[in-house]
């Protein structure tokens, strides 16, 4: 005859605390009151600005910022996983094309308008000096994206006086195109250390660090954030930092470009992008402010246009940190559309390809023209180690395919960049 056993809750309990059952020492959920996870999360936000920067960041404040704040890191973290499963020839040619996109936007806060197209023809030196074109009246020759084949909005509204004092600064845009490409290819922060901000300011003219204060600015803000003690999201740590460069002292006459692209390389540096760039300066052209003409103004961290800005503003938020935050993830919708664009471009090509040779050099032409935004027959021919003329033939093979479209409208000294598919 079997013997009957009876458990108790006392025989099977180990005796050991941390192999007890977690739901044993926590309070079953339907014996709290309904508001007090609200409660709980109410008193966590009020914490917030005690590990912050102090005065910094309400708790108020960071409350109206928390929607479009989600809003952008998610837009980013998006952009980030999908260009990290990418193809190589691909994430590199987002990157490249979201570096002129981010170098034509701060033209537009600098008041010349300058399709990215257009920045990439003169990086190759297939156009002349755009103050000229303009003041002789032919912008359209050397800048036939921006006029002939622009979208509706703010690329109609060029500035002429700007275009005629623009060489200057489309120089510098075109230096901040290679710094974004090396951002993105290296992961290095270019403000890691005193000598290397140097390294990378000096390319824009001659600026002289406080090395006192950048070693300041770098411990208090930087290495903070970094290192997780500012208890800030990354979007707002870099935020902060882009803030306290403007104010820091670090530089006689700090300037915005220098700013974002600080932020951009702490984003980067940290970890909270691996694979690339904040597309800040994309969404500035059609959602910022004009910016004013005055000295002060001009050397302001750049603004929401006011019609964008009344929809989202709350007066706990200040407008830098909204316009932060929503350029950013406007910014990261774009890049995500050009990383559809290529992708489709990709796929199409496969199908090209397919049946080609093992000899042929029709797949390694594809590679060129999705990593390159823009590629002359020449650069196609140097790249392959092949005749001018067999580069030609390819390019003309893939623009038979809808792959490519030539984007100077001549009969020589031609270029192509990818073509979206039209439906």
């Amino acid at each position: 005859m079997s013997e009957s056993y009876e458990s108790s809750d006392s025989d099977l309990e180990p005796a050991e605390p941390m192999l007890r059952r977690v739901w044993e020492d926590e309070p079953d959920e339907a014996d709290r009151p309904a508001d007090a996870e609200l409660g709980d999360a109410h008193e966590r936000l009020n914490a917030l600005p005690v590990r912050g920067p102090a005065g910094w960041l309400p708790a108020e404040a960071l409350a109206a910022l928390l929607v479009p704040l989600c809003d952008a890191q998610d837009a980013l973290a998006r952009l980030d996983a999908r260009a990290a499963a990418a193809p190589e020839v691909v994430h590199d040619g987002l990157c490249a094309r979201m570096a002129l996109a981010e170098a034509a936007g701060w033209l537009a806060y600098s008041h010349v308008w300058v399709h990215p197209l257009d920045l990439a023809l003169r990086d190759l030196g297939l156009t002349g000096s755009y103050s000229i074109a303009t003041h002789v009246g032919r912008p359209m020759r050397d800048m036939p994206n921006t006029y002939i084949r622009r979208a509706t909005g703010p690329w109609e509204d060029q500035d002429t006086e700007g275009m005629l004092s623009g060489d200057e600064v489309v120089a510098a845009a075109l230096l901040l195109v290679r710094q974004l490409i090396r951002l993105a290819r290296t992961r290095e922060n270019p403000f890691g250390s005193l000598a290397t901000a140097c390294a990378a300011l000096n390319q824009f003219g001659p600026d002289v660090l406080d090395g006192t204060r950048f070693d300041q600015w770098r411990a208090e803000h930087v290495r903070a954030g970094e290192g997780g003690r500012l208890r800030l999201p990354p979007v707002l740590t870099a935020a902060h930092i882009a803030e306290q460069w403007m104010t820091g002292g670090i530089v006689e006459q700090p300037n915005p470009l220098q700013a974002l692209l600080a932020a951009a390389g702490v984003l980067v540096g940290s970890g909270a992008l691996r694979t690339v760039i904040p597309p800040f300066w994309t969404a500035y052209p059609p959602l910022g402010s004009p910016r004013a003409g005055n000295r002060a103004e001009a050397c302001a961290l750049p603004l929401l246009r006011s019609d964008v800005a009344a929809r989202l503003e709350s007066a706990a938020v200040s407008g830098w940190l909204l316009a932060f935050v929503v350029l950013l993830a406007e910014g990261a919708r774009a890049a995500m559309r050009e990383l559809d664009r290529l992708l489709d471009v990709a796929e199409r090509g496969r199908g090209l390809i397919a049946g080609c040779d093992r000899r042929a050099r029709l797949p390694a032409a594809l590679d060129a023209v999705l990593r390159s935004p823009v590629l002359t027959p020449k650069g196609l021919a140097a790249e392959l180690a092949i005749t001018p003329q067999t580069a030609t033939a390819l390019l003309r093979e893939l623009r038979a395919a809808e792959l490519v479209t030539e984007i100077t409208g001549r009969r020589s000294f031609r270029a192509f960049a990818i073509m979206a598919k039209v439906s």
